[in-house]
């Protein structure tokens, strides 16, 4: 037993100096790799709903509650930062306070995904990495940044006070959503597509690029790093310029199929 609380300890005090001691069968074994606490940029990603499923292989999973009506968050996740600690907890009524709030901003879109669950993977892949910087050192500190800048950038007022609303028939070139959004964000985002059966573009994700204090930016080499690896594990591609993007409205009965 006093072997278990020596290797817990050794892997939390591992994530604070900078080092990660790596997994095996379910404890930190001696193999010690570094990890990396000097990341500086950050990627918050929203995600739009009504795309969303258009987007997954297999589309049957997908479910929209009928409580979700807006752009959601997809992940806070900081880049460049090698392998995360796996031995920092996170339970269930760490995140009871603001759970109603972070199941309107951050749902699981998944049938049957537990909501908490979808939170823990998240927790465990990207807010431990997350966990170096003060301000979101604690799985409750994570998961309320998170909410703070979705809630900062809040992107269905944006989009709707420009007059960029939902529709199957009406669709945008990409300089007039770039208009609006620029002049709020300068060049600090990504817009991702993805493209339905009838070869339509349709709006899935924004990408947001942040330094580890969440404020909007990323130094120039960094910036570099992040546009050649902005899209992998993504669930989209970049929107392009040449042809018109579809903004699809939500449609919780065929959410694979929103404009068919």
């Amino acid at each position: 037993m006093i072997y278990y609380k020596h290797m817990l300890w050794a892997c939390t005090a591992a994530l604070f100096t900078g080092w990660v001691l790596t997994y095996d069968q379910g404890l930190c074994s001696e193999t010690v790799t570094r990890h990396s606490c000097n990341w500086t940029c950050m990627l918050l990603t929203l995600q739009w709903p009504g795309s969303f499923c258009i987007s997954l292989n297999n589309k049957s999973i997908c479910k929209i509650p009928q409580n979700i009506q807006n752009w959601t968050i997809h992940g806070l996740w900081p880049v460049h930062t090698g392998h995360c600690c796996d031995c920092w907890p996170i339970f269930h009524s760490h995140l009871q306070e603001i759970e109603p709030v972070l199941s309107q901003l951050w749902p699981s879109l998944l049938k049957g995904k537990n909501y908490f669950l979808f939170w823990r993977e998240e927790w465990i892949k990207h807010g431990t990495c997350a966990g170096c910087e003060e301000t979101m050192g604690s799985p409750v500190y994570y998961f309320q940044a998170a909410i703070k800048l979705r809630k900062l950038f809040d992107i269905d007022s944006i989009l709707e006070n420009a007059g960029i609303k939902t529709s199957c028939d009406v669709s945008y070139k990409y300089d007039e959503i770039s208009g609006v959004l620029t002049p709020l964000f300068g060049h600090n985002y990504d817009l991702q597509c993805v493209t339905d059966k009838k070869g339509r573009e349709a709006w899935i994700q924004l990408k947001f690029t942040l330094y580890r204090n969440q404020t909007l930016g990323c130094h120039k080499q960094e910036g570099q790093k992040f546009n050649t690896m902005s899209w992998l594990s993504s669930s989209g591609h970049p929107c392009p310029k040449n042809t018109t993007i579809f903004y699809f409205p939500i449609n919780y009965e065929h959410p694979n199929e929103p404009c068919n």
